[in-house]
């Protein structure tokens, strides 16, 4: 019957003594406790890389939900900041345009005033009794003599237009 050496050869003939093939179960289980601690400790080892891969994974996704909510921040921000920009720059023109209305005003009160004072001053038609009420037309008339027109100029129709139109919208009081 032929047997294996330790050495891994193989020999004819040879019989081995109990104590020795104890001595090589022992020494062929102590190689293999030496491996499958090896393979333990590598075990662990992939374990602590998996565990540390979703550690990365969670936090590089904490790190996304914080990027995608600053930048959300940051665009409601800019949001708030056009639409105050837009406010500022309507505001600015309902200031220009109330001033442009107030001139308006001022003119048109002016003419209403030069208008009272050239009817006041044209002489009292006694004849009819009617005194300084006058027609339209001898009203319009003296008002062409004087070289004032009675038409509203366009810049004053687009002003006043303007004017009613914030009126509506509840952007001018008054």
């Amino acid at each position: 019957m032929a047997t294996v050496a330790p050495s891994g050869e193989i020999s004819e003939g040879k019989t081995l003594s109990y104590d020795q093939v104890v001595k090589q179960f022992g020494a062929l289980e102590s190689k293999l406790d030496g491996l499958m601690s090896i393979i333990k400790e590598v075990n662990v080892k992939l374990e602590q890389q998996d565990s540390l891969r979703k550690r990365q994974a969670l936090l590089s996704q904490r790190i996304a939900l914080r990027r995608a909510s600053n930048r959300k921040v940051e665009e409601d921000e800019e949001a708030k900041r056009k639409k105050e920009e837009e406010e500022a720059t309507k505001r600015k023109k309902l200031e220009e345009l109330k001033s442009r209305l107030q001139e308006v005003r001022s003119k048109v009160e002016e003419e209403a005033k030069k208008r009272k004072e050239a009817t006041a001053s044209a002489p009292a038609n006694t004849a009819n009794g009617k005194g300084n009420v006058g027609e339209v037309k001898e009203e319009n008339s003296a008002l062409a003599a004087m070289g004032i027109s009675t038409e509203i100029p366009p810049e004053f129709k687009e002003l006043m237009s303007a004017s009613d139109k914030f009126k509506s919208l509840g952007l001018l009081s008054g």
